[in-house]
């Protein structure tokens, strides 16, 4: 927490915790941490923070405010609260709380060596007998349409089994539908 001092009031009922809010926001210069609602009864806790003057009339303007809505069950100023204290005022569950900025020392990442591609196309030349085109490495050439594509780890006597159409449905068959049973009486059987 910072050197500002922090208001609390507690009421029952979101709407005169808003009601509250407007009214300390309006009256000083404070700033609105945010909203908790606390476990049942409805009550709702309004986080203030500000110079010590201004809370403190913020804090009493929210709390006549709130009296004639509902109950008020408590307001508490707390001029430069411990540091200590952050993780009680400043929870996850408290609604509209910006999470302060962290300053954390800056982390470089990783650096990626860049990967070098080549391309097929860079590495043809032209010999000077008739421009034929000719590649300077030893890559074999890839299959066409009517090549046979039988991989060399496949024994020569599972590369011949067709394999399944893509389309085929994996695993047991559905279950079939039964059949809609009639609302009347079993028709007598056929002799």
């Amino acid at each position: 927490m910072s050197n500002l001092s922090l208001g609390t009031i507690e009421v029952l009922g979101l709407p005169a915790a808003v009601e509250a809010a407007d009214v300390a926001l309006k009256t000083a210069n404070v700033k609105l941490i945010g909203y908790e609602t606390t476990d049942g009864m409805g009550m709702v806790a309004v986080k203030i923070e500000g110079q010590v003057s201004a809370v403190i009339a913020a804090v009493a303007a929210a709390r006549a405010a709130a009296e004639k809505i509902t109950k008020v069950f408590a307001v508490s100023v707390i001029a430069r609260p411990s540091a200590q204290l952050s993780p009680v005022v400043l929870t996850d569950l408290t609604v509209g709380l910006d999470k302060p900025a962290v300053e954390s020392p800056p982390v470089e990442s990783p650096s990626v060596a860049p990967v070098e591609t080549t391309n097929p196309a860079d590495e043809v030349s032209t010999s000077s007998t008739g421009g034929e085109s000719s590649s300077t490495s030893e890559t074999p050439p890839a299959p066409g349409p009517d090549a046979s594509a039988k991989p060399a780890d496949v024994p020569a006597d599972q590369a011949d089994v067709p394999a399944e159409p893509a389309d085929a449905p994996s695993g047991p068959p559905a279950p079939k539908a039964n059949p809609p049973r009639s609302r009347g009486r079993k028709a007598p059987a056929a002799s």
